[in-house]
């Protein structure tokens, strides 16, 4: 009739402890509302709980550390440069330019506020921010050169004026015919 399993012991000591009884648990401590504390009452026998006043932690609430918003702002801007600078194939050069001057800006100043102790959040988002910024800086001045070379080709060149506008008719898509320009710009070029 053994399912393997044994009946609930009493509790008690260890023999493995050396006969030492399990230590009591302590008692509960009581604060009134207002944290005083009562008078001890009369009649009590000796041991009995007292009244002790427990430690309010909403009385007192944490100090946060403040945000380092700079940093992140700055991170964040950095990568909107770059993105912009993909996903339109460098035609929004300048408006990648001011988000990565913005975005190198913001991260250096939420690295000075952590070097300066104001907080210690983000220095790793900061210098991302600047480094990411920098790389959207010379990515999109490349770009805009690179425009700007083919706008004053096309106005100046008859030949290569007419190179682009045949790949603009035969491309079917605005993404085809920007790719177009930049193939013929590198044929001129090269």
């Amino acid at each position: 009739m053994g399912d393997g399993f044994l009946p609930p012991q009493a509790p008690g000591p260890e023999p493995e402890l050396g006969g030492k009884p399990a230590p009591k648990a302590p008692e509960p401590v009581f604060a009134p509302q207002g944290g005083q504390v009562p008078p001890p009452r009369a009649g009590a026998p000796p041991g009995a709980p007292t009244w002790q006043p427990a430690p309010q932690p909403w009385a007192h609430p944490q100090q946060r550390a403040p945000d380092n918003n700079q940093a992140i702002a700055g991170f964040v801007l950095s990568l909107v440069s770059l993105g912009l600078l993909v996903v339109t194939l460098g035609l929004s050069s300048i408006i990648s330019l001011g988000c990565a001057i913005a975005g190198m800006i913001l991260g250096r100043k939420g690295v000075n506020r952590v070097d300066a102790g104001e907080t210690p959040k983000h220095r790793g988002l900061g210098q991302a921010g600047f480094w990411t910024g920098l790389a959207g800086l010379i990515l999109s001045l490349i770009a805009t050169a690179a425009w700007v070379a083919v706008l004053v080709a096309a106005l100046t060149d008859d030949e290569f004026r007419n190179d682009l506008e045949r790949e603009f008719d035969e491309s079917q898509s605005l993404s085809a015919a920007a790719l177009a320009t930049a193939r013929v710009a590198l044929h001129l070029l090269a």
